[in-house]
């Protein structure tokens, strides 16, 4: 299925799929990130939603301490490449410091996956300086305008303005030599690459890469200026390779042309994963019309997706919030392209050939499974279908579902968690690409290692036969068994759906198995040998080993389909509530455990100071949503809300760990809304407290759903009763159906918990229940 055959450009492409739906952290390094954050909120047109994204959030980051580690990404939502200062090496290669060595147009998801395909550009004057740390300049970041649609930097020792404004494969470049002296464009191809000057265009490839591709991968790019080109040199291993052309290993070269103040210099930049003659057919498609029609064109797309949503809010939280709501479209990469013809067409990392229709890749499903795949099938539905269908092209060439591609298969994280994008997608009616290639992809999966493709399930042969992984047998065993426990129950949804009644059956049996690592003796799941018997010595706060970036503490809880069987096992509703009043009352302890060492996650749990309540990793996204699943909405109420306050802002110290691939971002915008996806694979959402007085989502079909709360305040953080559609709600939980229908919940609030018996019937769904 191509659900894109007729769609000849990306801006029709995004038109339509608009019209079918979419349109205690250290202070004193804190206030000087405000401080840079104010400075990139210049406007360029006023009043709009863009004004509040600050694209820094979230970058002061490091490899031994995370707050967020994004990038300030200038581009178009799921677009196939972005575009970033950098200023750095290696993967953490931008820090908000005011230094710029050049514009890295980049494919990268995370710093821990690393980028490929990146080349760098930056203009220049004076003295040729080549080499990075020799080119490195300022730019004033007071006068610096940086937003997703629109980048501004005063490089004000070289006398020079640039800006940028970038497409979905493309770019356009405006350059202002403010002294009229000659100008310089220097370029760098990373990795195994290759540049040509001919005339007023520069074409290149670059081959980097760190996995996940075919031995014939290259991501070109073709650079057309308007402007003859006086002088050029290409260079490789800092030599010259001739006048026009080279290649070798992190080629690079520099071209000059004669400039004016009052006469920028524009160039167009197009790139393609499939050859230079589709980049040259990106940029005509993309870039027609120049920077201002071009940034017209972005501007207007990010005014849309950003207004599916508004609120009111002080201008603060707005600002926490639309930054969040940025991060949350820029994963996956969408990595197909459309021909002259206007065919969409890919390059396939995992056969190295050339194939119809979508692909999408870049982006880690243990992350984004849980948060921001639920809130791009509320808020953008016709492209969680496209994405879908990709992965199910991805899976027809490479042999199975990928679970982090970047861009084809790579080896991180555990779990099958494709399985609950995909059955969150069917159980709401998301239908719009091959259910039956998909199902039958997982089902392999779930079953047997694959003739092809990658083993996303190891341990396999353990858990089928045991009904857990072993102690060893395999990487996070504890943490894979409750995962592939819950990836059981997703595939069993689809299964349901598509009428294979025994592969339900069996798969809903397996769903139960997180219960084989429950010791009621310790209060927590804990991993066993192939006899049965439990390792010893145990430690709840020692990380690593069986447990996944976290500890018992941390990974314990997670069986999101059963949470009326998981807290039978602690001893009832109440003993799990308890249980987890522990978790953030006991001091933010850690043991290095099986890493040996300590690990960012490690630094930053004990930083925010909720006891082993760890909101900077995924594994602990669910936990405090667990006291309304069990008949405690208070206690969600009261931390969520706490949570969003203290934790998420919209500067660079933004977020409490990685933000990874939208996924922590989601997480804020979901629970700032009020509402939650603890369990994706049902039609549900938990309620919480929502940050703002009303909430405004824009649906298909011209509708409306608007979350109104009475008294709202910082102390009335409470809900005291709810109504839907004029109606006595008193249900945990939403439908999505009842969301998606358009509507009003209406909710008054107050100081006071409300602390009523909740019926079972008005809980969520329990596979026990």
């Amino acid at each position: 299925m191509n659900l894109l055959l007729n769609q000849p450009t990306f801006y029709q492409a995004n038109s339509q799929a608009n019209r079918a739906h979419d349109a205690d952290f250290n202070m004193t390094k804190i206030l000087t990130i405000i401080l840079l954050g104010l400075a990139v909120q210049a406007q360029v047109r006023a009043g709009g939603l863009l004004d509040y994204v600050n694209i820094l959030q979230g970058t002061d980051s490091q490899p031994d301490l995370s707050h967020g580690n994004t990038l300030p990404l200038v581009g178009v939502p799921w677009g196939m490449i972005d575009w970033s200062i950098e200023n750095g090496d290696g993967s953490w290669f931008f820090h908000p410091n005011g230094t710029i060595d050049g514009i890295r147009a980049t494919h990268q998801p995370s710093p821990w996956i690393s980028d490929y395909g990146q080349f760098v550009l930056l203009p220049q004057t004076g003295d040729l300086r080549m080499e990075a740390k020799a080119r490195k300049t300022t730019y004033d970041t007071a006068t610096s305008i940086l937003r997703p649609d629109y980048e501004k930097l005063d490089l004000t020792k070289e006398g020079i303005s640039a800006e940028l404004t970038a497409t979905e494969r493309a770019a356009v470049f405006r350059l202002t030599y403010h002294e009229g002296q000659m100008g310089r464009l220097l370029l760098n191809a990373c990795g195994s690459s290759e540049i040509n000057v001919s005339g007023r265009t520069i074409r290149g490839v670059s081959r980097a890469n760190k996995g996940g591709v075919s031995g014939n991968f290259g991501s070109y790019f073709v650079i057309e200026l308007d402007r003859n080109i006086s002088k050029s040199e290409v260079l490789v291993k800092d030599h010259a390779a001739g006048t026009s052309s080279g290649n070798g290993d992190n080629v690079a070269a520099y071209v000059e042309f004669k400039t004016a103040p009052d006469a920028p210099v524009e160039l167009r930049v197009g790139t393609s994963l499939i050859s230079w003659d589709q980049a040259e057919q990106n940029l005509k498609a993309e870039t027609e019309g120049g920077f201002e029609a071009v940034h017209a064109r972005v501007q207007t797309l990010w005014e849309a997706n950003l207004g599916e949503v508004q609120i009111e809010a002080s201008e603060a939280q707005k600002k926490t919030f639309y930054s969040c709501l940025y991060h949350a479209q820029l994963f996956p990469h969408r990595l197909y392209e459309v021909t002259a013809a206007g065919k969409p067409v890919h390059y396939s990392p995992y056969d190295g050939q050339i194939h119809d229709g979508a692909l999408y890749g870049d982006i880690g499903l243990w992350d984004a499974f849980r948060t921001t795949f639920p809130l791009i099938t509320i808020l953008y539905p016709a492209q969680l279908n496209e994405i879908l269908q990709g992965f199910v092209n991805a899976s027809v060439e490479g042999g199975t579902i990928p679970e982090w591609p970047s861009p084809g298969y790579r080896d991180c994280m555990i779990g099958q968690h494709s399985a609950a994008i995909f059955a969150d997608a069917v159980v709401k009616g998301q239908r719009n690409f091959d259910v039956a290639k998909a199902y039958a992809s997982l089902r392999k999966s779930a079953f047997e290692p694959p003739s092809a493709g990658v083993l996303v399930r190891r341990g396999l042969a353990d858990y089928v036969k045991l009904g857990y992984i072993t102690d060893g047998a395999s990487q996070y065993a504890v943490s894979a068994t409750l995962d592939y426990a819950y990836d059981d129950w997703c595939v069993a949804q689809i299964a349901q759906t598509e009428n294979h009644l025994e592969d339900y059956k069996l798969l809903m049996e397996r769903a139960q198995n997180y219960r084989r690592l429950w010791d009621a003796s310790v209060g927590f799941m804990r991993p066993k040998d192939a006899a049965g018997h439990w390792i010893e010595p145990f430690d709840q706060f020692a990380w690593g080993g069986s447990y996944a970036e976290g500890g018992p503490w941390q990974c314990s809880f997670f069986v999101p389909h059963d949470t009326a069987g998981l807290a039978s096992l602690a001893g009832g509703p109440d003993k799990l509530a308890a249980k987890l009043d522990q978790m953030l009352g006991l001091p933010p302890v850690f043991h290095t455990g099986g890493y040996g060492g300590v690990i960012h996650e490690m630094r930053e749990m004990g930083i925010v100071k909720f006891g082993q309540y760890d909101q900077g990793n995924q594994p602990g996204f669910d936990s405090l949503y667990l006291f309304a699943a069990t008949g405690q909405p208070w206690q969600t109420e009261y931390w969520t809300r706490r949570v969003c306050a203290e934790l998420f802002n919209s500067s660079a110290a933004g977020f409490p760990g990685d933000e990874d691939n939208g996924s922590m971002a989601s997480w804020y915008v979901l629970s700032s809304m009020g509402f939650y996806p603890l369990c994706p694979g049902t039609t549900e959402y938990l309620f919480t407290s929502p940050v703002f007085a009303k909430t405004t989502l824009s649906l298909p079909e011209k509708k409306f759903f608007i979350i109104t709360a009475a008294a709202h305040g910082e102390e009335n953080v409470y809900v005291q009763k709810r109504q839907l559609n004029g109606a006595e709600d008193g249900r945990t939980w939403i439908s999505h159906r009842d969301i998606m229908q358009g509507g009003e919940l209406r909710m008054e609030m107050g100081p006071k918990a409300n602390t009523r018996a909740i019926p079972s019937q008005d809980l969520p769904y329990s596979a026990s229940r």
